[in-house]
């Protein structure tokens, strides 16, 4: 780690330095948006990380001075990319502000990105320039980051979690109720980097606020391009030495001549020692360039507050013609802030499988943040116009739900309880009655980097077995007549209600048969446990591909099934060849099909090449 600018530290090696007392950590507090709760062993591992921060006082008192300088520019980025200030604790914990930082990975800079990452990002790295050592590039790229995979897990604690993980890294860590929660209980199994990001706020936050540490201000201003930095500090009336240690990402002699604005860093060392101020607002052409996101592989901008149709695709470089039209607007039709809009031709089908409808919320608005045209998703759907979608309702986003499936709703908070159509059926039992429904099935399965769409607090995925104990359903329904012939949608509807879903597994020691299409994740989010604990019980890995068939235990008191016992009446092998099914193999060896099923623990029959099956002796 580099030394902390010493020369820019005003008073820090002329004085002795103040005993700092450790802040005590409380049992709850606010936190990036959130209410988090820590029980006694997770106070207990933050407050030994904030002694151990403050146990050095002349280190902890030069990165106070640092945060007083450099807060107030990062505070700036933050705003105006919609990410809660509290972030700003994050920078100290990645590099404790130094743009030189380098880690053993190939991490470098403020904000700690490979070179791979940071381009990804819109930043430049090359022979001649570093953003990564650039403090409040560095900082807007690592706004856009955290922005990003916000928008897909709708918690800024996992989002933040993400940003040392990765997008999929971070899965294991998530529960179902994360999504868009207001508050959150940490424990002494919560992922560390969490709780040394809370110990950076209650360690440096009090000791910020009281001003007590001499510091110079810092201000931003436009880089001239060809001068060196000497020619630049004699213009600024500043130290060539503190203007360099200021902007490390600067490695050529001069700035580059490249059509690109850069801005630099400089040291008020005649300003008194009090916090900065907000930094000047810089002229139009030393804003850095549009870094466009990519959602279902198309080029996207997010609107920002207050930003007409024509100031966007302005933005984006596009006429406003083509801009309405690609992404299906009218003329005057306003933008909703912080939405994504595309400058490409939007996509047949989408990356996602399934969305379920928030209270609220058009199918516009679906088709933007997923990137796919509005009529598909009416085609998937079976939908008569943009309007015929109620809050819950399951989506399908990239094929066409099959018209002998009823139209399936998820509870919503917010929301009342909908009622689902019924499919089509060839004629109705001759005495029909009211049947208990199958709980709805959950997925979010999203690895991709660079989403940003909005996806809701559940997620279906495909249709899967109810679960051992399933969740109980209420359905209020009268007999249809029996004479009365099948009716296409629109149809009369069945109400529907569901209770909330169990917050832990079923204790069963049967087995749970993987459905086709389903996930690890997706199995998880719909037994209400993590998918790291669901792995473990399975003895599989945390990111481990499923098969449809493949048993799985929910809970760890089933995770240790009794053996086998050998016996006269043990049953014989059989390999699934193609064309097998179990009505063909119950025949060979003269069972009925249950008996198959029963003998291989199976709920349904579903058979794949290969597998191997017990069967009777014969």
């Amino acid at each position: 780690m580099k030394k902390l600018f010493p020369a820019l530290l005003l008073g820090l090696a002329s004085r002795p330095a103040l005993a700092v007392a450790p802040p005590t950590v409380p049992a709850s507090l606010d936190l990036v948006g959130l209410h988090l709760t820590l029980d006694d062993e997770a106070r207990q591992l933050v407050q030994e990380k904030v002694n151990s921060l403050c146990r050095h006082t002349g280190s902890f008192e030069a990165r106070v001075a640092l945060a007083e300088a450099a807060f107030p520019l990062i505070d700036q980025v933050l705003a105006e990319e919609g990410v809660p200030t509290d972030f700003r604790y994050l920078v100290l914990q990645e590099s404790a502000l130094q743009g030189n930082a380098e880690s053993v990975h190939g991490a470098v800079g403020y904000w700690q990105f490979k070179r791979e990452t940071a381009l990804s990002l819109g930043l430049t790295v090359n022979g001649s320039i570093d953003e990564r050592r650039h403090l409040t590039a560095s900082t807007r790229a690592a706004a856009r980051y955290l922005t990003r995979h916000n928008a897909t897990l709708h918690n800024w604690a996992n989002a933040l979690l993400s940003y040392n993980t990765g997008l999929s890294g971070v899965r294991p860590y998530t529960r179902p109720t994360d999504a868009d929660a207001t508050s959150m209980v940490f424990t002494g199994e919560t992922n560390q980097y969490l709780l040394d990001f809370i110990a950076q706020k209650v360690a440096f936050e009090p000791a910020c606020a009281q001003h007590v540490v001499p510091f110079v201000p810092w201000r931003e201003v436009p880089a001239a391009p060809g001068q060196t930095l000497a020619q630049q500090a004699t213009a600024l009336a500043t130290e060539p030495a503190a203007l360099a240690q200021l902007n490390p990402w600067l490695l050529a002699r001069a700035v580059p001549q490249d059509g690109h604005a850069y801005t630099l860093l400089v040291p008020l060392a005649s300003a008194p020692p009090v916090a900065a101020g907000p930094a000047p607002t810089l002229p139009a052409a030393a804003l850095p360039a549009p870094t466009y996101l990519r959602i279902n592989g198309i080029k996207a901008l997010l609107a920002r507050p207050g930003e007409t149709a024509a100031a966007l695709a302005q933005r984006g470089g596009a006429s406003l013609g083509f801009f309405l039209k690609v992404n299906e607007m009218e003329a005057g039709e306003a933008l909703q802030p912080g939405e994504p809009y595309f400058f490409q031709r939007k996509k047949e089908s989408a990356e996602e499988d399934y969305h379920v409808v928030a209270p609220g919320q058009r199918l516009a608005t679906v088709a933007q943040r997923y990137g796919v045209l509005r009529h598909a998703l009416r085609t998937f759907n079976h939908l008569p116009n943009d309007e015929a979608i109620r809050p819950g309702l399951v989506l399908w986003l990239s094929h066409i739900r099959p018209r002998t499936m009823a139209a399936e709703y998820q509870p919503v908070p917010g929301s009342r309880p909908v009622a689902a159509a019924r499919p089509p059926a060839p004629a109705p039992a001759p005495t029909p009655a009211p049947a208990p429904v199958a709980p709805p099935s959950r997925d979010d399965d999203s690895d991709e980097l660079a989403s940003i769409n909005d996806l809701p607090t559940e997620v279906p995925g495909p249709p899967v077995q109810p679960l051992p104990t399933p969740r109980p359903a209420v359905v209020a329904a009268s007999p249809a007549a029996p004479d009365r012939p099948a009716v296409l949608a629109p149809v009369a509807v069945r109400p529907v209600v569901y209770t909330a879903p169990a917050p832990h597994p079923p204790d069963s020691s049967r087995p749970y048969a993987v459905a086709p299409g389903e996930t690890l994740y997706a199995l998880a989010r719909r037994v209400g446990v993590r998918p790291a604990e669901l792995a473990a019980w399975n003895g599989l890995p945390p990111a481990a591909p499923l098969r449809a068939g493949q048993l799985l235990y929910l809970s760890p008191t089933a995770a240790e099934p009794a053996p086998v016992v050998a016996s006269a009446a043990t049953p014989g092998l059989y390999t699934v060849a193609t064309g097998d099914t179990f009505f063909s193999i119950s025949r060979r060896y003269g069972c009925t099909v249950a008996d198959l099923l029963a003998h291989n623990e199976r709920p349904n029959p579903t058979l794949r090449v290969g597998e191997t099956l017990r069967v009777p002796r014969q």
